[in-house]
């Protein structure tokens, strides 16, 4: 006999219908028909609740930065470590297993509606009209961002899920489900909310983005808020997973333009103890964390790594400090040989990222530094580095090189004091140099394995016998001739949502059960 489980709330409305916190006698600010979002307090504590969602750790206060570093090949997941990512570093995701998807999912949906009832009620509240437009240019800018994320993790980059991409095919084309209005958020259930294509899920993210820099040019956000430079340096990347260079250049320019005399490179003798420090020159939007607001043991450097002593030079700089924090990520030795790089007698400054993880002599990152605690450190999400890079790939793909190794040459000065260029003169071997720019560079900053994904190019593992390291070659695409693609380079969409939303059960990812599978044929 066929066993039903009992539908539940679909994860899409309920991310959108859920509250974030309580404010103002206790009237929810998720609330768009509530009288507090007329005033001014009220606005601007919708749009801080957006935010509060972002920070959190099922977004970019840990997941989004975890799920790339352990899918990738700069780390390993040490087993019972005492975290959730053992599943997705062995690429072990099923239909009825999927890890992180489902929290993932349900708090990108709760920014995606918490944005969307700002965007419709700000013009109603007491803002003047220059505030109400940074607010909604904000909103708008950190809605096309979610939706951008929710196609990292649940669906195929461009190259294969978009028409005339190098490797398309009919089965990557799902993007995911877009709510564009509150009136579909409170009446979820009177429509069917499909998954949009790849193709117009990422039309809709590229003019939200758009629409989002229109609002935001020549307006002043607060620290810790993203900017216009910010939403240039987010079209930067998104056309560089559409492989679209010249677009790719016009916004990296037009955000270096905007971004001169307020953001500049550390240089190699500060690096060390700046490159940590909140807002400084190289962040251009980060997420703000302190004292009294942060995730806890649920922060991504309790997660990747134990407190370590933090002075240059110093005989026990490196070493564990305190046993606090899982530990739970090591590093590779792939990564390290990366970072330990030399030129001359001079030693990558970004060596020094490398610390003692406190287990098996295995090695940490310190990415990220906490004080005066582990757990609070701001988490940038925008940097100028990874501008730099992706106008250097874009004009490498323009058979512009000159113009590439200029910005290659730009970092490469900060960080190993190196002025040569690129060392080859074949167009190839200068992209491969760039994109090992960019993995040492970015880091546990969420760029690595998916630089992979969205160029197509396969994934090895070297450390294969490392603990969890059990999925060594990680190939893309199923229809592409590379015999050990997986379905599991993305998420399924979870169990829960197809459970309640009769409209995508027919839309699950390729490789995972279907709604069929798991329930009507068992």
């Amino acid at each position: 006999s066929t066993i039903m489980k009992k539908t539940i709330l679909s994860i899409l409305a309920t991310g959108l219908l859920a509250g974030c916190a309580s404010i103002l006698d206790k009237e929810s600010y998720t609330d768009h028909e509530a009288e507090i979002l007329k005033t001014s307090e009220g606005m601007y504590a919708l749009l801080n609740g957006i935010y509060d969602i972002c920070s959190g750790p099922n977004y970019y206060g840990r997941h989004m930065y975890a799920y790339e570093a352990c899918k990738g090949v700069d780390f390993f997941v040490r087993i019972s470590s005492g975290n959730s990512y053992e599943r997705e570093c062995r690429y072990a995701e099923s239909a009825t297993a999927s890890g992180y998807a489902a929290r993932s999912w349900l708090t990108i949906y709760s920014t995606i509606r918490t944005a969307t009832n700002l965007i419709e009620t700000v013009d109603e509240s007491a803002l003047e009209p220059e505030e109400a437009r940074r607010a909604r240019g904000e909103a708008t800018a950190l809605r096309a961002l979610a939706y951008f994320d929710l196609m990292r993790m649940f669906a195929y980059p461009p190259r294969f899920s978009v028409p005339g991409g190098e490797e398309y095919h009919d089965r990557y084309k799902w993007g995911v489900p877009i709510i564009r209005d509150m009136e579909t958020v409170d009446n979820i259930y009177k429509y069917e909310i499909r998954r949009e294509t790849a193709a117009d899920t990422y039309k809709y993210i590229e003019n939200e983005f758009l629409e989002a820099q229109r609002l935001l040019e020549d307006t002043e956000s607060d620290r810790g808020h993203i900017n216009y430079v910010a939403v240039c340096a987010l079209l930067t990347r998104l056309y560089l997973y559409e492989e679209r260079w010249p677009d790719v250049i016009e916004q990296g320019e037009l955000a270096l333009s905007a971004a001169a005399g307020r953001y500049s490179a550390l240089d190699y003798d500060s690096y060390r103890t700046n490159y940590y420090q909140p807002f400084n020159s190289e962040n251009i939007w980060e997420l703000v964390y302190s004292l009294t607001d942060n995730n806890g043991a649920n922060d991504l450097n309790y997660l990747v790594r134990c407190p370590t002593w933090e002075d240059p030079g110093a005989e026990k700089d490196g070493q564990v400090s305190q046993t606090v924090g899982y530990a739970a990520y090591g590093m590779q030795n792939s990564a390290i040989t990366l970072l330990n790089q030399k030129v001359g007698d001079v030693k990558d400054v970004r060596a020094y990222l490398i610390c003692e993880l406190g287990f098996n002599n295995y090695k940490g990152c310190r990415k990220y530094v906490g004080n005066p605690y582990h757990y609070v450190h701001n988490i940038p999400i925008v940097r100028l580095p990874e501008i730099w890079l992706s106008l250097a790939e874009a004009y490498l793909h323009e058979e512009d090189r000159s113009s590439a190794e200029r910005y290659y040459k730009m970092l490469r000065r900060a960080r190993i004091c190196d002025d040569s260029g690129f060392t080859s003169e074949q167009t190839e071997k200068c992209l491969a140099e760039v994109l090992a720019e960019r993995r040492r560079e970015l880091i546990l900053e969420g760029h690595t394995y998916w630089d992979y994904f969205r160029r197509g190019e396969t994934m090895v593992r070297t450390q294969a016998t490392i603990e969890n390291l059990n999925k060594r070659t990680i190939a893309f695409g199923y229809d592409s001739g590379k015999s050990n693609a997986r379905a599991q380079v993305i998420y399924p969409i979870p169990l829960a949502e197809l459970e309640a939303n009769r409209a995508i059960r027919d839309q699950q990812n390729p490789g995972y059960d279907s709604y069929d599978d798991v329930y009507l044929n068992n």
